[in-house]
């Protein structure tokens, strides 16, 4: 659900952000940030967080949101997100008023902040809920502040000066927010973080189980009396490296028990990590082979996989025009822009590979479709010549000129003789239209 927090009539007071450092004699800002943890998480700690943020009167989303956070150093999962991140931002959005674009308001549209504003909105189904304040900057342009997730309380609809309150301003008090998500939704990170821990704590095991298996073991022995032999060892043992020491009297002995099959254990860690790494991008992207190429992936699988995330991408720009269309139409007229009778509007159509849209164009000529030359000009990106009518008049005419030659050579009857000089009378006849036949050389056929 999206809800729209105008209220161009209240104060048009600008929610600050920032730390405990402010200058002297000034007052701390309406949002104070802290630092987040984003390290030493574990299953119980995501679901003692899960539970606190669900909690009905005193809920508080804190913990869970700095899991979030660390969910993020993720590789693969900021790779996909990325990836679906970029299929929101591809295509450039107008604004459009009886089909004619608005200039004042595109100009907007092209900045860099909008392109962001897009990526936060879909981050909306991520982390449950985003808040954004729009303002005029000193030069009359829209600007947004993404207010931090900590400090908003959606069930209370209130502004948190600290992380932990319980307590707030109502968000009434500020003028042109938006608030896109749900009260009580914890987003899609809420569904990945299980993933996320599994496999940051099969990678640790994994790199543990290569540091013992995957490196020798250096063995010093001393004699038990020699304490300073002993002390002498460790040292030598503490500069020259890292890997596994064992240190024992030379009465003792040391017996090294290993994995029966390091290889097969080495692959179970391995496919363990895979298989979370697959479920994050089904999650995340709705497919796996758009991201992960697969001895057993065929090209027919592959091509239903990027229909998916199409479809998921297309989904989301669909989603993005109702917010803009539905939401911030109020925003843009408290902000002092005209949008009545208009709407936003995708500029243009996903591109076609050049080489699938001209593979189109022939067999649409082959059927005999009439096709417009000044379209295909700009489709295929071919600048036009200057004398376009001029070659165009004169292809006509060579057109002209073959058909007629051909009608002429099929009207004539047959004559006795060489088959080879009435070829040489055909190409004479046709040198007089084009000029370029040789005087001599190889006879041709044409």
């Amino acid at each position: 659900m999206k809800k729209l927090k105008n209220t161009r009539n209240n104060s048009t007071k600008h929610i600050s952000q920032g730390g405990m450092r402010v200058p002297n004699g000034q007052r701390l800002p309406d949002v104070v940030l802290q630092m987040p943890e984003i390290f030493l998480f574990d299953m119980n700690t995501y679901m003692n967080s899960v539970t606190l943020a669900k909690s009905i009167d005193y809920s508080n989303r804190t913990r869970l949101f700095d899991m979030y956070e660390s969910a993020l150093l993720d590789l693969h999962l900021s790779g996909v997100l990325a990836k679906r991140l970029r299929g929101v931002t591809r295509l450039p959005i107008e604004f459009q008023r009886n089909g004619e674009p608005d200039d004042t308001i595109n100009e907007q549209l092209r900045s860099p902040w909008f392109k962001q504003l897009r990526k936060d909105l879909i981050m909306s189904e991520f982390w449950g809920f985003t808040l954004v304040q729009f303002y005029l900057d000193d030069e009359g342009n829209i600007r947004y502040d993404l207010i931090d997730r900590k400090h908003y309380d959606p069930v209370q609809k209130q502004l948190l000066k600290f992380q932990g309150d319980q307590q707030g301003i109502p968000i009434d008090n500020f003028p042109n927010c938006l608030f896109v998500g749900t009260e009580r939704g914890l987003g899609i990170f809420a569904e990945l973080m299980p993933a996320v821990l599994y496999k940051r704590g099969d990678m640790a095991d994994w790199a543990q189980f290569c540091n013992i298996f995957g490196m020798p073991i250096r063995e010093y022995t001393y004699d038990a009396g020699d304490e300073t032999a002993r002390k002498r060892l460790i040292a030598d043992a503490r500069r020259q490296g890292s890997n596994a020491v064992y240190i024992h009297p030379k009465d003792s002995e040391l017996t090294l028990i290993e994995a029966g099959n390091k290889t097969g254990s080495s692959d179970l860690y391995k496919t363990f990590a895979d298989y979370w790494d697959s479920k994050i991008s089904i999650r995340v992207l709705g497919n796996t082979l758009t991201t992960d190429a697969k001895e057993t992936g065929t090209q027919a699988q592959g091509e239903v996989h990027k229909e998916e995330e199409d479809d998921m991408n297309a989904d989301d720009r669909e989603f993005i025009l109702d917010i803009l269309n539905y939401h911030m139409r109020p925003i843009f007229s408290a902000l002092g822009f005209n949008v009545e009778g208009g709407e936003f509007v995708y500029a243009k159509k996903d591109k076609i590979i050049p080489s699938q849209q001209i593979d189109i164009v022939q067999k649409l000529k082959s059927m005999g479709l009439p096709m417009d030359d000044d379209w295909l000009y700009e489709t295929f990106g071919v600048e036009k010549p200057k004398d376009y009518e001029q070659q165009k008049s004169e292809a006509q005419a060579q057109k002209e000129a073959i058909r007629s030659a051909l009608n002429d050579q099929q009207n004539e009857p047959p004559q006795k003789g060489n088959l080879n000089t009435d070829k040489k009378a055909f190409k004479n006849r046709l040198s007089r239209f084009f000029g370029i036949a040789p005087n001599s050389g190889a006879d041709t056929d044409f």
